[in-house]
């Protein structure tokens, strides 16, 4: 096989979403993956190579990242600059990965359905293999991303994440791409029949995965994917089941479903120290959506930004990318995300970015990943008139 037959617009794309979607701990660490880093640092190069297009994605982050760049560097004398550098390096992966799409066709729909089935069976397998070493008593194999971490245990792990809410939420996205995916290619939305029939192990792979991790994330994750087999005769079915399944919930012995119960109990109260009380871990991200309800728009310094250095939370704070970079600059990011990869404003995955993301996509790999896989997805759905 030559150079050329590897290095093609297609494998590039790949390992693109690939290396975004998971995190191998033994190699890249916890917290900053080098290998990403440097392999962001070359895809403007790539850019240039395999696609030299101005394309909406290219135009829209200019935009949003030169607005940021500039209101901060105007107002503020000591900024975290590699706050910006890198939050530059996380749009140049995804101008590639949009460009190659996009402007270069590098994907027919059987190779993206093929590559999406690929990256949750991968989820699938590595969680296996981890309760499998997990019934051996071996907690460290780099390999399959078991570190010894102090909270590993059967019921609770990460697969190719960092941890079980990152899983939880890269496989939500994915199992959303494959079924949107599927319904273009069959020119309806595949019945529960179909998906249990023709894709068996990928569904009960992905719902054996997500109850597995021990994440309440998983639980909305699913709650949210279950809303795409909603039809209007099934409404009264689903919400009966709904409501069943709150009542005997708190005598089911599985915690990651009982925390959600709990949170979302407390959030139905809409008090911040509620929720806290009720869910620590979840507590920061329903907190964010309930202190909405506090920003301020008649503050002008909003608009603009508080600065990279700002320290926000506590009481009356809204999203802390807003008070530190400053609404225009936020609005610039939402733009680019509902242009670019956000199929509708009234969709799942608007529900997925509001529910599970906070309305924001962050310096953080397996965020963009997400933000890639639905780019594809919109690809996809408007180049079969289905939007």
């Amino acid at each position: 096989m030559s150079v050329q037959e590897i290095f093609t617009k297609k494998n590039i794309a790949s390992f693109s979403l690939i290396l975004m979607s998971v995190q191998i701990i033994g190699i890249e660490g916890f917290v900053i993956s080098m290998p990403k880093v440097v392999y962001m640092c070359l895809c403007p190069l790539l850019l240039l190579g395999l696609s030299p297009k101005i394309s909406k994605a290219i135009i829209l982050s200019a935009i949003f990242w030169g607005t940021t760049f500039l209101l901060n560097i105007i107002q503020f004398e000591n900024q975290r600059l590699s706050t910006f550098y890198y939050t530059l390096m996380f749009l140049s992966i995804f101008c590639l990965f949009y460009n190659l799409v996009w402007e270069e066709h590098c994907y027919e729909l059987d190779d993206f359905l093929r590559l999406v089935k690929s990256v949750i069976f991968a989820y699938v397998v590595c969680l296996i293999l981890q309760q499998a070493s997990l019934l051996v008593g071996m907690r460290y194999i780099p390999l399959i991303n078991m570190m010894n971490q102090r909270w590993l245990s059967f019921s609770h792990l990460n697969s190719l994440a960092i941890e079980p809410s990152h899983a939880a939420r890269v496989l939500t996205v994915y199992f959303y791409a494959f079924l949107k995916l599927v319904e273009i290619k069959n020119g309806r939305p595949a019945p529960i029949k179909q998906l249990f029939g023709e894709y068996r192990w990928l569904v009960l792979g992905f719902l054996y995965t997500m109850f597995s991790i021990g994440s309440g994330t998983a639980m909305v994750g699913l709650a949210i994917l279950s809303l795409y087999f909603l039809k209007r005769q099934y409404v009264m079915v689903v919400v009966l089941a709904a409501f069943l399944l709150y009542l005997i919930a708190p005598h089911i012995d599985y915690e990651p479903l009982n925390r959600a119960m709990v949170t979302l109990d407390a959030t139905l109260t809409m008090d911040e120290d509620e929720v806290r009380s009720a869910d620590h871990s979840a507590a920061s991200r329903v907190n964010t959506l309930l202190s909405i309800k506090y920003t301020d728009l008649s503050d002008v310094q909003l608009w603009f930004g508080y600065g990279t250095e700002y320290i926000y939370g506590g009481e009356g704070k809204t999203l802390g990318v807003i008070y530190s970079k400053g609404l225009i600059s936020y609005l610039l990011k939402l733009l680019l995300y509902f242009s670019c990869a956000i199929p509708n404003i009234f969709s799942l995955a608007t529900l997925m970015f509001i529910l599970l993301f906070i309305m924001d996509i962050g310096n953080v790999a397996y965020c963009f990943a997400c933000l890639m896989v639905l780019s594809g997805v919109k690809y996809f759905l408007t180049r079969y008139n289905k939007l």
